[in-house]
């Protein structure tokens, strides 16, 4: 049982951070550089990507967590994926929200001189620092896993 868990803590790992590189660095400059969609569009298909995205982070973070247990994991990688969880629910229960809410009306195609621009701005640079963090601890994890003579 404990290393069916360790196999499906690696891989819930690994989905976990392959969609965060996937949304990250291909999806989100795709949508605003591609000319494609306005930017107010690329901004409303980015809220709704990130909601959509935190439930999911959501669940797989849950499954990690679980598998860790079960595959009795070391303290301080169980320790890791809970803050990495909790980071998450920064993002998801607070962040996004906030500045989903700010977004409301504004126009990102015709800026106008509006403090809440600003506000999305901090937002969002505390959303990426966060996600960097969860980024390289699930780097960390999968390094760990990983390490030659771990086997």
């Amino acid at each position: 049982m404990a290393n069916w868990a360790a196999v499906i803590r690696v891989l819930a790992l690994a989905v976990w951070i392959g969609g965060m590189v996937s949304l990250d660095f291909i999806e989100a400059p795709l949508r605003f550089g591609s000319g494609v969609i306005t930017r107010n569009q690329a901004v409303a298909l980015g809220q709704l990507v990130i909601t959509r995205w935190v439930w999911a982070e959501w669940i797989i973070g849950a499954i990690v967590v679980i598998a860790s247990l079960v595959a009795a994991a070391p303290r301080w990688a169980v320790g890791l994926v809970a803050l990495m969880l909790a980071i998450v629910t920064v993002q998801g229960a607070f962040l996004a929200p906030a500045i989903t809410r700010l977004a409301q009306g504004l126009d990102f195609v015709n800026r106008t001189v509006d403090p809440r621009y600003a506000s999305i701005r901090q937002l969002h640079a505390a959303y990426a620092a966060l996600e960097l963090i969860v980024l390289v601890g699930g780097m960390v994890l999968l390094a760990g896993q990983a390490w030659p003579g771990k086997r």
